[in-house]
């Protein structure tokens, strides 16, 4: 089992999580019951794929909050 944390705006991985480390996250099933299938998706490998944001995508929403009104805004 393994875990990756990548942007959900411009796709950048993050991080990841894989192994043992895994299996000493106790959090991860509460993690997939809590938060929808927008933020946390599973694949057929039972790779677990949190969406999150970076700090590039966060900055430049705060600097254009028009974005946010926006579906896709990174072309």
């Amino acid at each position: 089992m393994s875990i990756r944390v990548k942007c959900r705006h411009c796709k950048k991985e993050m991080g990841h999580l894989t192994g043992q480390s895994v299996l000493q996250h106790g959090r991860v099933k509460q993690m997939k019951e809590e938060f929808s299938e927008e933020f946390i998706t599973e694949n057929e490998e039972g790779i677990l794929t949190v969406n999150s944001i970076c700090e590039h995508c966060e900055k430049s929403l705060l600097d254009n909050p028009d974005y946010y009104a926006m579906q896709k805004w990174i072309q």
